[in-house]
């Protein structure tokens, strides 16, 4: 989920009576908690392997998270006149929780239990950026800020919204996985594993993947229409030196714990050997390959230069 919407998110929860009655302290509290977790985006300024190694790490994790909770409670007690601490802790952890939560369900994998463990976990509801939850969530609050006492009702009936949309987008994912085997057992492969994403406009359309013993097959499904077609076919190929160079790279090995359903292709390109890795589960960007990881290697056959996502990890010499 991207970071305004966290902010939104986090400034409803405190209309639902925490504002009422503590002030704006409330509103401070709970969004700070809200988007504090993607202050871990300064990642990003060590390089891109790093930044994929820990984005949606320990600020993101359940076990840290009262730690976190209890560090912004002191600084806002600090400056704010509201002088009680447990309710202050409390508003920050909702909004850590409730970020946690929302991005549990996109398909960018969240490391919750870090650093006990560093298995990404998601749920696969609903796309990064979502108008069926920032829209309502922004216009609950403008509602909610120019009718004050309508604030309560609002924010309430706004998170029931959002657990009635949710269990709407768990119901289509049934219904698209559903779809997906049944294109899939048509094709005559053996399946190894499969899984759905979902799109754009999730409760509607989504994306499948299923991997075979030679090849990755990416479907566009519409539950509306029943319809599942596939969109590309990527096939798997033997290895060679340059393949299995690549492979032994430290920020390949990181790309593959990162990757769902990394695809690796070899190509020559006037006379340099280039291996490229890509994740199918960042399949919805038209005309964009999302994460991508380009290890290219000279004529004479020296590893030359590294990219991670277009950003240079690693050049020789």
């Amino acid at each position: 989920m991207d970071t305004i919407t966290h902010g939104l998110i986090g400034a409803s929860l405190s209309k639902a009576g925490f504002y009422q009655r503590f002030g704006r302290t409330a509103i401070l509290a709970s969004t700070l908690g809200a988007v504090f977790p993607d202050f871990d985006i300064v990642a990003s300024l060590f390089g891109p392997e790093f930044s994929l190694r820990y984005h949606r790490g320990i600020t993101h994790s359940l076990v840290c998270a009262p730690f976190f909770a209890m560090v912004l409670a002191l600084f806002i007690y600090r400056f704010s006149s509201l002088k009680r601490f447990p309710f202050i802790v409390l508003m920050v952890a909702l909004g850590i929780y409730s970020h946690i939560f929302f991005d549990l369900l996109t398909s960018y994998g969240t490391m919750v239990f870090a650093p006990l463990s560093v298995k990404r976990y998601s749920l696969n509801l609903v796309f990064i950026l979502d108008p069926f939850i920032t829209v309502p969530v922004l216009l609950g609050l403008v509602v909610g800020s120019y009718r004050k006492e309508l604030a309560f009702r609002v924010s309430v009936s706004l998170f029931l919204f959002l657990f009635l949309y949710l269990l709407v987008c768990s119901y289509a994912k049934g219904v698209a996985l559903k779809k997906l085997k049944e294109f899939s057992s048509g094709m005559q492969v053996e399946v190894v594993r499969s899984s759905i994403y979902p799109g754009m406009l999730a409760p509607v359309f989504w994306m499948g993947v299923v991997e075979t013993r030679d090849a990755f097959y990416k479907f566009d499904i519409d539950i509306y229409r029943g319809e599942a077609r596939v969109f590309k076919r990527f096939g798997k190929i033997q290895d060679n030196q340059f393949t299995e160079i690549a492979r032994q790279l430290r920020v390949t090995k990181v790309y593959l714990w990162f990757a769902d359903f990394p695809v690796m292709q070899y190509r020559n390109e006037n006379g340099k050997h280039v291996v490229e890795f890509f994740d199918l589960r960042f399949g919805m960007i038209p005309d964009r390959i999302p994460f991508k990881l380009e290890v290219i290697f000279s004529r004479n056959g020296s590893l030359e230069r590294v990219f991670l996502n277009g950003r240079l990890v690693k050049r020789q010499g």
